[in-house]
């Protein structure tokens, strides 16, 4: 059988990476005993420092994924809680001295600033909610 140039050109990486059986290993070896110049060539290739590996995501850059995503969850979670008390603080009651006071009918002033806070809060809530659904 004839070994051409194609085909020690095919087996080379398997060669160079150490890679491939003992008898191609040899195949190879026989090759380039008797083409001086190919084993040239191969010498300068293996000598050729290869490139560097793309660099990888790092732990610090999952890190900082994981912290902000936790900031996020945590100002949704914040923003809910006031939202849901300035909510329902209008329909808050006080039953004290035999006598119910209910801040809606007896500072209905009160009762309007925690209903404007409310809005604003569930206002607030929904912007962040809905920035937070895109990342």
């Amino acid at each position: 059988m004839n070994i051409t140039k194609d085909i020690i050109g095919d087996l080379l990486p398997l060669y160079v990476a150490n890679e491939c059986s003992a008898d191609t290993r040899g195949l190879v070896d026989d090759y380039l005993r008797e083409h001086p110049r190919e084993a040239t060539e191969l010498r300068r290739i293996m000598s050729t420092p290869m490139p560097a590996a793309p660099a990888k995501a790092s732990q610090l850059d999952e890190m900082e994924s994981l912290l902000k995503a936790r900031r996020i969850i945590r100002r949704r979670s914040w923003l809910m809680a006031f939202a849901i008390f300035f909510s329902l603080a209008p329909l808050s009651f006080l039953h004290t001295g035999g006598r119910t006071y209910w801040l809606l009918l007896e500072s209905p002033i009160a009762a309007l600033v925690y209903g404007v806070a409310a809005m604003v809060l569930w206002i607030a809530y929904a912007v962040v909610r809905s920035r937070s659904k895109s990342l």
